[in-house]
């Protein structure tokens, strides 16, 4: 049985580490052979004091100061078993379980060979608009803002918690800048989304041009299109409202 060397018994540590050294103690499941120390290689046998689950672990693991080994089934680390994966979580999950287990279409790794905390990047299909993309596992199953259909997400309806005005309350000086820069009358700014195809009106803080891009041109994360009178390409739209007027 491997030891740890020139370092303090596991019971003694145990003694002198508060709550933690006692939740430990508690949690061993062995006999405790005089010579093994807390920076020992041994992987010990524990049972968790909240889920009841049994494993193996080294006790350097379990022991050290940063980022100590827990319960694996309580992290959601539980290695994959017949009551273990993706598909029996779905089958308990009700109406959520049932809608990604439909919409679950990879053909690499069958439901049954990934646990719902795979980092492992599955292939969906939605059930409403048929898109298909890929998407973590854990992404999908994680009980604070799952991800969705991409394509849905993009094309939901405008209301009153998704719209642009609100977009722009949420996103600092750029949001107030377009926000200002919005001056379409055919459409309010709450009546469209950020990710919105319509052509709005904008009329540029700097130069006071006039121009139509959707919404989704101008908040994007990638390259958002500014004003292409001010833009040094846009040179020929200066000189053709100086024309104009």
């Amino acid at each position: 049985m491997p030891t740890g060397r020139k370092s303090k018994p596991f019971i003694e540590w145990c003694a002198e580490n508060g709550k933690r050294g006692e939740k430990l103690a508690n949690e061993f499941r062995e006999e405790l052979p005089t010579e093994l120390t807390k920076a020992s290689k041994y992987k010990a046998k524990w049972k968790c004091l909240k889920c009841k689950h049994v494993w193996r672990a080294q006790m350097c693991h379990r022991t050290k100061s940063d980022k100590p080994h827990g319960c694996p089934k309580c992290a959601n680390r539980m290695s994959l078993s017949k009551t273990n994966n993706f598909l029996s979580w779905c089958e308990k999950n009700g109406e959520l379980g049932e809608k990604l287990s439909r919409e679950y279409v990879d053909k690499d790794k069958p439901p049954t060979a990934v646990t719902k905390a795979s980092h492992y990047k599955a292939k969906w299909k939605c059930l409403k608009c048929k898109h298909v993309w890929r998407a973590t596992v854990n992404d999908r199953t994680r009980s604070v803002k799952p991800t969705g259909c991409p394509k849905c997400a993009t094309h939901a309806p405008a209301s009153k918690t998704n719209n642009f005005l609100s977009w722009c309350e949420k996103n600092g000086e750029l949001g107030e800048k377009l926000s200002r820069e919005y001056v379409d009358k055919d459409k309010p700014p709450t009546a469209v989304t950020k990710a919105s195809h319509y052509k709005a009106l904008w009329k540029c803080e700097e130069c006071s041009y006039e121009w139509r891009a959707t919404t989704r041109d101008r908040t994007r994360s990638d390259r958002p299109r500014g004003c292409p009178g001010c833009n040094p390409l846009g040179e020929n739209f200066r000189k053709k409202r100086k024309r104009d007027d």
